[in-house]
């Protein structure tokens, strides 16, 4: 209850009181301090017996102080406030007390009145009734802040709480009734004189002013206990209604049917309407909301089922789309699939054509490696000794004849030539890569070079004792001559260097040298062949040539030969790796026949 502002803004008990409520409460207050300023003066006049107004006043009470009720029990229901039900018992017990207050009133269903009345029951019970009330405000006032968490869910039964409410107040009432009545003896006398034109005792006087005092403590009470609500609001009204009645009934007036006595009931009657017309007022404009609420629900309802006949047909449309294209992309994805499978045949087939070119190259540059040793083989074993001979045997004939001038020039020819076939020949094929291995070829060919073109070479072999199998031998012999060979040309180096590394599974043969260098993103020139020469005797053994140069800072020249399974496994197994050779030579044989 003293969570104003939480979910619950539409009930008057939990809606927080703004200025315009502030301000219409007070006009009516106003109105009601005017009135008893203007009746107070007349209060003792006497007025006609009105009998019927007894009846009539107390019925109304009695069916507003319901209503009320039931419409606190129904906010109680789905706020499950406590301070909420405390106010409703109150009003029930008022109810009920004003009921018994009319049935023993004297003179309206018998002499004495019902329920074994006497002359001062009507009296005690009007006591009990204005004194019961502001008691009843008094706990909700302090009830309404301690229950700070109102429960809003089912989980909570309220039907009991609803029914002890109810029991409560009937057995409450009870109990005064028979106090009033039964009781009688034991209760000091309010009344005084005739039946019909009683007067008030000293003791009615001290009981209604006490009665007032409660009544003026729960006023105090309710601006005291902050925040408050609209419904504070009213009960202050209320509050302040029934200080009139007590004053009016109780205390200003002189007897029964004077001015007092009727203006009294008034003040209890508009009491017991305050609250009423609000929540009735309340709940009004909660209908007006939920009829606002269905019609703009209904609305939505409308313009939803719009939407989804829209989107239904949408839907539809984008499945009969979604299905073409399905099915367009199916039929596409059909042909990718036939164009991929001929695709990678024919890249099956380029790679079965470059194997053959491969075995076919490989097969050539045997053949032509082969044929070169041969030649070189004749023409060192040959033609080198038969002019060898042929020198001998002339300088025989020139010492016998005496033409040793004569044939001065002859010997020197036939010297130039033995020099031409042995160079000749170690050009066709280095008869040392043959018989003394790949290390002693390389150093051959180190020496040559320095010999040649006059530049520093170094060599490096790791490990010293390195040695390959054909055809792999033959393509690293041949890859670092044509590599000497273009740094003699065109590198115009001062210094060159050659590492031949055997990694794991690998060869690793670096060509670095100090010379020009060159631009690789240049074109190649005409008739050179220099490095595509390189890159294809790596090809043959499934090599790969990597090339770093740039003008001026020289030229590096790596390449990455694989070895054969049975080199990577042990490096004994070179008669293996024979066997294995002379097979694919005779396979060579056999296909080049």
């Amino acid at each position: 209850m003293s969570e104003l502002t939480n979910s619950s803004r539409v009930f008057l008990s939990t809606l927080r009181a703004g200025r315009r409520e502030r301000q219409f409460a007070i006009a009516v207050v106003m109105l009601t301090v005017i009135a008893f300023l203007l009746a107070a003066p007349f209060a003792k006049i006497q007025l006609p017996r009105v009998w019927a107004f007894i009846p009539v006043y107390e019925s109304a009470v009695v069916v507003c102080d319901l209503l009320t009720a039931t419409l606190l029990l129904g906010q109680y229901r789905i706020l499950r406030s406590k301070a909420l039900l405390v106010l409703a018992t109150g009003y029930l017990l008022t109810a009920f007390t004003a009921t018994a207050h009319l049935l023993t009133f004297p003179g309206v269903f018998s002499d004495t009145g019902w329920l074994a009345a006497r002359s001062q029951s009507t009296a005690w019970l009007y006591v009990f009734w204005h004194g019961s009330f502001p008691v009843v405000v008094i706990a909700y006032a302090w009830l309404k802040r301690d229950d700070a968490a109102p429960l809003t869910s089912g989980k909570r039964l309220c039907a009991p709480a609803i029914l002890g409410s109810i029991v409560f107040a009937a057995l409450i009432a009870a109990a005064f009734a028979t106090l009033a009545t039964r009781g009688y003896d034991w209760l000091p006398p309010q009344l005084s004189g005739p039946a019909l034109a009683p007067r008030y005792t000293v003791a009615h006087a001290v009981v209604l002013t006490l009665t007032w005092s409660i009544s003026l403590l729960a006023l105090v009470t309710l601006l005291w206990r902050r925040p408050h609500s609209v419904l504070d609001l009213w009960l202050m009204v209320v509050t302040c209604a029934w200080l009139f009645d007590i004053a009016f009934a109780g205390v200003l007036n002189h007897s029964r049917f004077d001015l007092g006595f009727y203006v009294g009931r008034i003040y209890s009657l508009c009491a017991a309407s305050f609250v009423l017309v609000v929540l009735t007022v309340e709940n009004i404009n909660l209908y007006a909301r939920v009829v606002r609420a269905l019609d703009s629900e209904r609305i939505e309802r409308t313009h939803a089922q719009s939407q989804t006949v829209q989107l239904n047909e949408a839907n539809a449309l984008l499945e009969h789309r979604v299905a073409a294209r399905t099915a367009a992309l199916t039929a596409s994805n059909r042909d990718l699939l036939n164009e991929v499978l001929v695709r990678k045949r024919a890249e099956a087939a380029l790679e079965h054509s470059r194997e053959e070119l491969r075995e076919l190259a490989a097969i050539g540059t045997s053949a032509r490696e082969q044929e070169n040793r041969r030649i070189a083989r004749e023409l060192h074993d040959e033609l080198c000794q038969t002019l060898a001979a042929s020198r001998l045997e002339l300088e025989l004939v020139s010492d016998r004849e005496g033409l040793e001038a004569e044939l001065a020039a002859v010997h020197r020819l036939l010297d130039e030539a033995v020099v031409a076939t042995r160079r000749i020949a170690a050009d066709l094929r280095p008869l040392v890569l043959d018989d003394l291995g790949l290390v002693a070829a390389a150093d051959w060919l180190v020496q040559n070079f320095r010999q040649r073109h006059g530049i520093e070479c170094d060599l490096i072999v790791d490990p010293p004792n390195l040695d390959l199998d054909e055809p792999q031998a033959t393509a690293v012999f041949r890859i670092m001559q044509e590599s000497l060979t273009n740094i003699g040309r065109h590198a115009h180096a001062s210094r060159a260097r050659l590492s031949l590394l055997r990694k794991d599974d690998h060869i690793l043969l670096v060509v670095q040298d100090n010379g020009a260098g060159f631009d690789l993103s240049a074109p190649r020139k005409l008739n050179s062949f220099g490095l595509s020469g390189l890159r294809e005797r790596a090809y043959l053994v499934a090599g790969d040539v990597s090339i770093e140069s740039s003008p001026g800072i020289g030229t590096t020249i790596k390449v990455r030969i694989p070895l054969p399974a049975v080199r990577v496994t042990s490096t004994s197994d070179t008669a293996l790796g024979s066997v294995g050779l002379s097979v694919v030579n005779e396979k060579q044989e056999e296909r080049s026949r």
